[in-house]
């Protein structure tokens, strides 16, 4: 009898435990691996999806649709492109999206705010950069080489961050800079050259606007200034009078990512004025250096020296332009907020952040020439 009760509990429990009734059907979904967002001549949001079959990416014969909609909300232009298609339109975890440097130079977080909102939408894992032009025309490139163009431009994304070119940014870790009213941020910029997708440098924010920009050189001492540098950083500096297209006028160099040592102090002064002390301590492995003689200890001396003096100038320049830009990335204001509340309170930060004064200094150290010596 113990037995059969036991049989017969198991059994209500088995009737009560068959599955989510409201659990969504993954047969017919389309994976949106990449999206990207235009402002149009009228005003209004144009919506570009490259658009996978889930079903055959799981054979590893996929291919894509690239649709296009417009609405005056993101969510209208969605449900334009769902107009279009067949199958329920699912958002990769691991997308990218792309918006148009137009459109950028608005307020951006309207066209952000339906993607936090939307429970099932991914953000944590999602990339986000801005295009110099049209952010559509990218994705309608299809595929680069064998690579879908969503795939590509994620695993390029990726590679980019690793050698400090671009910040590593997400959806997700984009929402609190965005809204923090003492710190900006910085974007991936892109661009089109001709048929290949390459990297325009940094896009610069005010607030929520799109407000200037880096360049690709710029791009790794800017990141490890910030504080967020990844495994590497590659720079090339001429150090030697004579011709530009000569080589032997060069040094490349890299920094050991593992050993940078960084530095931010902010001061207001009894005047009021503000003081921002940025060190960076800098050790660097020489990869290419043709007129040699690195085994010299007056070649390093002298390496380290100019090294140190060109990248403290080429900060200030960096500096110079997040300040003309508006672009408090470096977060001074979110200092100032934790330490010095009541001086915050009183200040209009959108016009005394060009008036900081920043003391930048870069100090190179050569730990390692390579195997040639």
């Amino acid at each position: 009898m113990r037995k059969r009760g036991i049989a017969s509990g198991l059994m209500a429990l088995l009737i009560l435990t068959t599955g989510c009734w409201d659990q969504d059907s993954l047969k017919d979904a389309r994976l949106a691996n990449a999206s990207a967002y235009d402002i149009t001549s009228e005003g209004k949001i144009k919506q570009t999806l490259e658009i996978v079959d889930d079903s055959e990416s799981q054979q590893g014969t996929s291919d894509n649709e690239i649709h296009s909609g417009t609405g005056r909300s993101v969510r209208q232009s969605t449900d334009t492109i769902r107009a279009k298609v067949t199958g329920d339109i699912r958002f990769f975890k691991y997308g990218m999206i792309l918006y148009g440097n137009k459109l950028a130079q608005n307020d951006i977080y309207p066209y952000l705010d339906v993607l936090y909102r939307e429970p099932d939408y991914p953000t944590s894992h999602v990339k986000v950069a801005i295009v110099d032009g049209a952010a559509g025309d990218l994705l309608h490139q299809k595929r680069v080489g064998k690579i879908l163009i969503g795939e590509f431009m994620t695993k390029k994304m990726k590679s980019l961050e690793e050698i400090c070119i671009f910040p590593a940014m997400t959806l997700e870790t984009l929402l609190t800079p965005m809204l923090d009213p003492g710190q900006d941020f910085a974007l991936p910029y892109l661009y089109k050259d001709g048929e290949e997708i390459a990297a325009r440098g940094i896009a610069l924010f005010h607030g929520q606007r799109f407000t200037g920009s880096l360049d690709v050189e710029q791009g790794p001492l800017y990141v490890i200034m910030s504080g967020k540098w990844n495994k590497t950083a590659r720079f090339v500096k001429k150090i030697h009078s004579g011709s530009a297209n000569d080589p032997r006028n060069y040094v490349t160099y890299e920094a050991k990512t593992e050993k940078i040592k960084r530095k931010l102090a902010v001061h207001v002064n009894k005047d009021s004025q503000i003081d921002v002390n940025l060190r960076i301590q800098l050790p660097v492995t020489i990869v290419e250096y043709p007129k040699n003689h690195l085994q010299q200890k007056g070649t390093i001396e002298h390496l380290n020296r100019e090294l140190s003096e060109a990248m403290t100038r080429d900060a200030e320049i960096i500096v110079q332009t997040l300040q003309q830009s508006g672009c408090d990335s470096f977060g001074i204001g979110r200092q100032l907020i934790a330490h010095y509340p009541d001086f915050w309170k009183r200040l209009n930060w959108n016009k005394e952040y060009a008036q900081v004064r920043f003391h930048p200094e870069v100090t190179v150290k050569v730990i390692a020439n390579g195997v040639l010596n």
